[in-house]
């Protein structure tokens, strides 16, 4: 609850001065850009990404890594939207909830005609992904789809999107349960005191190593993890996993990523052909065993995540096997089905689109400083700037914002048909709409 006699309250309050929301409703709407949630397969990227190196200690929690940003989170029907809600700062330093915000002010901010659409929220959840270690294997409902734009990544990295031949679902569900069968029984060989987390420390990188050698292994298990005289029974259920491990990465394509990259994780319009399925995200796995880092802005809907198998991580986190794989597209896919060029806009220099989706349509403006890209006056949308930094002017040259590297903004109603200048090299804003026909889905997500 914010403080009395501050902006935030009197702008919950009810009776809220219309000059205040009209002011807001015409302006860029920034939130706090350190929306950061830490996750176990999280990196360091996003720090310098976000202008926030060295980051200070008390904003580490969990000690794993920053591994994403909720960049724009105004959504209360979905839990991981309402977990980690966008904050807006005003102009006298107190701070506001964006979904609060359009909650009580969303025909204003956002217009009547796309509150009876979507609700009272932003129907989409776009976030920075910074990814050191493998996410799950994963899946998404029918008509959830994602984008991911590389900002950065290290030589090598790969992501996993789509299987790369067709699959036997039942015998492949039957190796993962077994799988998870197999990682219980190992931990019920562990000393009672072991921290599972621990173990995961240890046995990481051996799963991902071809080949790999046990004498290391059994090293720095026995002496901390595992008694002496279950070794050899340990041995042969982590030999296990490791097949595991590496036979369900084998099933699925392995794509190069670099920065600039753009990857729409949709099924492929010919698998779709004929079947009478809506398009959604293939199985994928972010990251990669190399532990090759990659920074990325992912564009989805709010909506569920469906675990299939967590690549062996210690602690166990729970997967719905049979979930996942309803949701899954099981025929073959290919690398390159994946992969998208931004086109130019006709008539609009400087925009290039990506993706234009029954979900959301992506845009990258990319200005230089000879170089203005004019926005014409659309419904609310969502910007991100990945490089550089921007002034934000309307129609009639009156100054609605800046956004820098690292930032992002909800454009609200009122703004109408703006344009971006700067005054920087290598300057780009992603700029995502929700899709007119696009409908919000909500359910616990599970990275």
């Amino acid at each position: 609850m914010p403080p009395s006699g501050t902006l935030a309250e009197a702008l919950l309050a009810p009776g809220a001065p219309a000059a205040l929301v009209g002011d807001l409703r015409s302006k860029l709407i920034k939130p706090v850009a350190t929306n950061f949630v830490e996750r176990p397969w999280g990196g360091t990227m996003i720090r310098e990404f976000k202008r926030l190196s060295p980051l200070p200690e008390d904003d580490m929690r969990t000690g794993f890594g920053l591994g994403e940003s909720f960049e724009i989170a105004a959504c209360d029907a979905d839990p991981e939207a309402r977990e980690y809600p966008s904050r807006v700062r005003l102009a006298d330093g107190s701070l506001i909830s964006l979904a609060d915000l359009l909650a009580v002010h969303g025909e204003t901010l956002l217009g009547e005609g796309f509150v009876a659409q979507h609700g009272a929220g932003f129907p989409l959840l776009p976030k920075i992904l910074d990814i050191k270690e493998l996410l799950s294997v994963q899946a998404h409902p029918p008509g959830h789809t994602e984008v991911y734009v590389i900002i950065a990544a290290e030589p090598g990295a790969t992501i996993r999107v789509g299987f790369n031949a067709d699959i036997d679902a039942l015998s492949m569900k039957a190796g993962l349960g077994h799988g998870l069968e197999h990682q219980q029984r190992l931990l019920d060989l562990l000393r009672p005191d072991v921290d599972p987390g621990g173990l995961q420390a240890v046995v990481a990188d051996w799963f991902a190593r071809r080949p790999a050698r046990t004498d290391a292994l059994e090293s720095a298990l026995v002496p901390h993890f595992v008694p002496a005289d279950r070794w050899s029974a340990a041995m042969e259920l982590l030999d296990s996993l490791k097949t595991l491990y590496s036979e369900t990465l084998d099933t699925l394509n392995a794509i190069p990523v670099t920065p600039g990259q753009v990857i729409h994780n949709a099924t492929p319009q010919r698998v779709l052909e004929g079947s009478g399925r809506m398009a959604s995200a293939e199985v994928h796995v972010l990251g990669n065993p190399e532990r090759r880092e990659i920074l990325a802005l992912e564009i989805r809907r709010p909506g569920p995540t469906l675990r299939a198998w967590d690549n062996v991580r210690f602690p166990v986190r729970a997967v719905d096997v049979d979930a996942a794989f309803d949701a899954m597209n099981l025929s073959r896919t290919e690398p390159g089905e994946f992969l998208v060029t931004p086109t130019p806009v006709a008539g609009r220099p400087g925009a290039f689109l990506s993706i234009d989706s029954e979900s959301y349509r992506v845009e990258h403006l990319r200005p230089t400083p000879a170089l203005t890209v004019e926005v014409p006056s659309e419904p609310p949308h969502c910007l991100h700037a990945l490089g550089g930094r921007v002034v934000v002017q309307r129609a009639d040259g009156v100054e609605i914002g800046r956004l820098a590297r690292g930032e992002s903004a909800l454009v609200p109603a009122g703004v109408g048909s703006y344009a971006i200048s700067t005054d920087a090299e290598a300057t780009e804003v992603v700029k995502a709409s929700p899709a007119e026909s696009s409908l919000t889905h909500t359910g616990s997500r599970q990275e």
